[in-house]
């Protein structure tokens, strides 16, 4: 309490920071479908089935890195009738609330989730004996389309339900392991920008170094990709740069001033050289080009704000003299 008292400049950014993080979140909606095996006591009164589980959430963050994302989720888990135990085919359905805790990079989703709630047995021997329970699953996703994945998971079910009549157990457990589909409700991608006026050049002057900010060559928070929004404008700094004989030409990349010294000064030159790779692909040679990063130095903009930051990120290009 005291070093929250002591600190409320710091509490204050890290709300917004918090606030701007759910407003670059969005909804989820998918389901996972795949065999259910019953395990523990359960296998005495029932043999393997199918599970269908549908669910809602709201992914808060872009999607990249870590990201919370709080779920509600159903459940219907049907099993054949078997074992010792076995009277009439066993089927249980549940309500649950919980949270998914993912780690992003860049196509590719590896989660982790649990859940709790309230668990019903709706056919078999045990019909109408219900209780509370939880889940745990994990998984891995990938991302085919934009906003829409398809992945594989595991997942755990214990719910306090008689696993067969007349037993002292009050515990059912199975897994639950297949295939899951899922869509985020992305907001739609800005339009790119109209392509920069090139007005007549005026008459050559004598060779000087001069500076050329790629205005709208920014980058997504931890990416180094090129933007569609960027393109255009890079390619009529290439353009440029082949009709300037043999100038040479320093990529310098930035960021805003969000993580440490070294991972920032890492990003930046990638930022760089995903830059030059570009330019390299419109035909500038690469040995008119010197790639360096500078990390969270040399800010545009104040790095207190979501769009300061966003203009941090950025790369420009330094003519250096003939």
């Amino acid at each position: 309490m005291v070093v929250l008292l002591a600190a409320p400049g710091a509490r204050a950014q890290l709300v917004d920071e918090v606030v701007n993080q759910f407003k670059l979140g969005a909804p989820v909606v998918g389901a996972d479908v795949g065999a259910a095996l019953p395990i523990s006591d359960f296998k005495r009164s029932a043999d393997p089935g199918g599970s269908i589980l549908p669910f809602i959430g709201y992914q808060i963050g872009d999607g990249s890195g870590f990201t919370i994302t709080p779920i509600i989720q159903g459940q219907f888990a049907g099993f054949t009738e078997g074992g010792t135990f076995g009277n009439g085919t066993p089927s249980i359905t549940s309500a649950q609330g919980g949270m998914r805790f993912s780690l992003n990079e860049e196509e590719v989703e590896l989660y982790l989730g649990a859940v709790g709630g309230y668990y019903w047995s709706t056919s078999g021997p045990q019909e109408h004996d219900n209780g509370n329970g939880f889940g745990i699953s994990g998984g891995l996703n990938y991302e085919l389309w934009r906003g829409g994945a398809l992945g594989i998971f595991a997942r755990y079910d214990q719910a306090r339900i008689r696993p067969y009549t007349g037993a002292d157990n009050q515990e059912t457990k199975w897994v639950t392991t297949g295939l899951e589909v899922r869509q985020r409700f992305l907001a739609p991608e800005p339009p790119p920008p109209p392509p920069p006026v090139v007005a007549a050049a005026p008459p050559p002057p004598p060779p000087v170094k001069k500076k050329i900010v790629l205005r709208g060559v920014n980058f997504d928070f931890n990416k180094f990709n090129i933007r569609p929004d960027a393109v255009p404008i890079l390619d009529e700094a290439a353009k440029t740069l082949k009709e300037s004989g043999d100038v040479t030409v320093a990529v310098d990349g930035y960021t805003d001033a969000i993580g440490s010294d070294a991972y920032n000064d890492k990003l930046s030159l990638r930022r760089a050289t995903a830059v030059e790779e570009y330019l390299v692909k419109q035909g500038v040679p690469a040995s008119r080009m010197t790639v360096k990063g500078f990390g969270k130095s040399n800010p545009v903009a104040t790095n207190d704000t979501a769009d300061g930051r966003a203009q941090n990120r950025r790369v420009e290009l330094i003519v250096n003299n003939q």
